[in-house]
């Protein structure tokens, strides 16, 4: 055998060159690291300024992978020129997705065209849908038939909640959890109504027909992980359970961590997803990719929503490829994640598993410091992460549980509502008061829920507000002005486009005592004396100058709307 040399392959070249430093200026930033994030209905704009002399006639295009059916071919979009050295485009994206572009330009009529020297820009487009998320939470196992849960949605509705979250309502293996599924595709045979003679699924179908017309869009919860130890997979498929020879069944058992401590789970093992096997690991992604399929066609015919459930302990590939599919399949679903992780990994994975929505922890933060805090993290890192800032969840306690009253819900709600970014909740049986969290584990029979009428009401008028002014789904337009009291949390919010007014908002956060808090408006674009509509009462209050004293009972909460301002 003779030895053979292989050819020197010539190295290809790039016909367009890096431009020089400093010739391009940008509204937009750039950097995955910076990407940024538009709803459907929102146009991309951006603006190009070139820094260049003697350039005759400049042109500006936008090398992208925008296309009309999601992220695609890349092609160029040219800029409109609006002066010698300033160029505009705005362009509608018509799918949902993570979109890439980068600028080119040439200064002399197109002869030669060079790349700006900033890497990609990267921009999420989300669902319209998610702009306002009024969620409430409905415990199946604590609400009867589905018969039953079809007469709760008008008094849903009424609240003034506009999506619905329902615990997984597959069959149940034998501890009874909706989080341990025996049967990932059909619906437990105890939420079925003996008096009506269809099957459990066409009765759920109804049940989702239902929800759309009360307006309510379902979320429903997809579970990725694991699956009851007596599941259908368990029996027919041992090989995709996670093998562990120190159990009596040989497979490992589920858990998570929770304050530094591991919690295992006896009824759930779970799936693995990085088998060794290349068929095996297709295998199961191919059949939970069409679990995932079956409840988001629901969700999504609503308008909805899927919840990834404990997201943070899924496997990233997998998690990924999922969401790319989802995607396609359903281009106007929310993904929603129970996502609990560090910044950094969250501004990474949430574009690349084009999460849409994460869910926000405000019940860890019982303290008005603390939660005066918190709220203005949410605001600050809105542009790139969009959070749902509920007041408790199904897994926490319940207000009377975590802050001492029942009543402790109303301030937290307005706060979790108003103070945010327009996307909210609260789970069923806050509006009746209850003491204790509602088990959603186990054989629990229908709760009789006597909700208290203030507490609708009030649940009501907070959401009308929220629905009604686009200031409330804003962020960076709010500032505290509170002067950091330790029990009220008082915020100004104005509105960035001039059209409608500004909103003084204030919650007792103290269960027992009355406070007293001065507050200080801000200066400009304020008149004094001025007069404000209390926009949960109707009442009207002059304000004589931008620093006054207010009390507020526990609990308290007032909403103050001002006609205009100039911020």
């Amino acid at each position: 055998m003779t030895l053979q040399r292989l050819p020197i392959p010539q190295l290809p070249t790039h016909t367009l060159q890096t431009g020089e430093a400093g010739i391009v200026q940008r509204s937009f930033p750039f950097g995955k690291k910076n990407f940024f994030r538009l709803f459907r209905d929102q146009p991309l704009d951006l603006t190009i300024t070139l820094n260049a002399h003697n350039a005759h006639p400049p042109q500006v295009v936008l090398h992208t992978d925008i296309g009309e059916t999601g992220p695609g071919d890349w092609r160029d979009i040219p800029f409109t020129t609006t002066d010698e050295r300033t160029f505009r485009l705005t362009h509608t994206i018509p799918r949902c997705g993570l979109y890439r572009f980068r600028i080119k330009y040439s200064i002399d009529g197109g002869d030669q065209w060079c790349w700006d020297r900033a890497p990609h820009s990267y921009v999420m487009v989300d669902p319209p849908s998610l702009r306002t998320v009024r969620l409430y939470t409905l415990i199946p196992s604590a609400s009867g038939t589905i018969s039953n849960w079809k007469r709760l949605l008008p008094d849903i509705a009424t609240m003034g909640f506009d999506a619905l979250h329902l615990l997984p309502v597959s069959q149940m293996g034998f501890s009874d959890s909706p989080y341990a599924a025996s049967n990932l595709f059909d619906v437990d045979a105890r939420y079925r109504d003996p008096s009506d003679p269809r099957s459990t699924l066409e009765q759920f179908e109804d049940f989702v027909e239902a929800c759309r017309q009360h307006g309510l869009r379902l979320c429903l919860d997809l579970v990725l992980n694991h699956v009851s130890a007596d599941s259908q997979i368990v029996q027919s498929r041992p090989d995709w359970i996670v093998p562990d020879d120190n159990e009596p069944d040989g497979f490992k058992r589920a858990g998570c961590w929770h304050m530094q401590n591991w919690i295992r789970w006896e009824d759930l093992v779970p799936l693995q997803y990085d088998h060794p096997s290349t068929f095996v690991r297709r295998d199961l992604a191919d059949y939970m990719k069409q679990y995932a399929a079956f409840w988001s066609n629901y969700a999504a015919y609503t308008g909805g929503m899927v919840r990834f459930d404990n997201l943070h302990s899924s496997n990233t590939d997998f998690v990924a490829d999922l969401s790319a599919d989802l995607r396609k399949g359903f281009p106007d679903l929310g993904i929603f994640g129970e996502y609990f992780t560090d910044e950094l990994t969250l501004e990474k994975t949430v574009p690349e598993w084009g999460i849409n929505l994460l869910l926000a922890n405000s019940w860890e933060y019982p303290f008005g410091p603390q939660l005066r805090h918190y709220i203005h993290y949410l605001h600050t890192v809105s542009s790139r992460l969009r959070h749902l800032c509920a007041i408790t969840t199904h897994d926490t306690g319940v207000p009377a549980q975590l802050f001492g009253s029942e009543r402790s819900a109303l301030p937290r709600y307005a706060i979790c509502a108003l103070y945010t970014l327009g996307q909210t909740g609260l789970v069923q049986g806050v509006e009746a008061g209850v003491q204790e969290r509602i088990p959603f584990i186990g054989k629990a029979s229908k709760l009789e829920l006597i909700p208290k009428p203030e507490y609708q009401a009030f649940f009501a008028r907070i959401n009308a507000l929220l629905a009604l002014h686009d200031v409330f789904k804003q962020s960076g337009n709010l500032v505290f002005v509170d002067n950091r009291h330790e029990a009220v949390l008082a915020a100004f919010r104005w509105d960035l486009t001039g059209k409608e007014g500004s909103f003084l908002l204030i919650a007792n956060l103290d269960i027992h005592h009355p406070q007293t808090v001065t507050i200080t408006l801000p200066g400009d674009g304020l008149a004094f004396p001025v007069s404000v509509k209390e926009a949960l009462t109707g009442e009207i209050q002059t304000l004589l100058e931008p620093t006054f004293p207010f009390t507020l009972g526990p609990c308290g909460v007032k909403v103050f709307e001002f006609p205009s301002h100039g911020a």
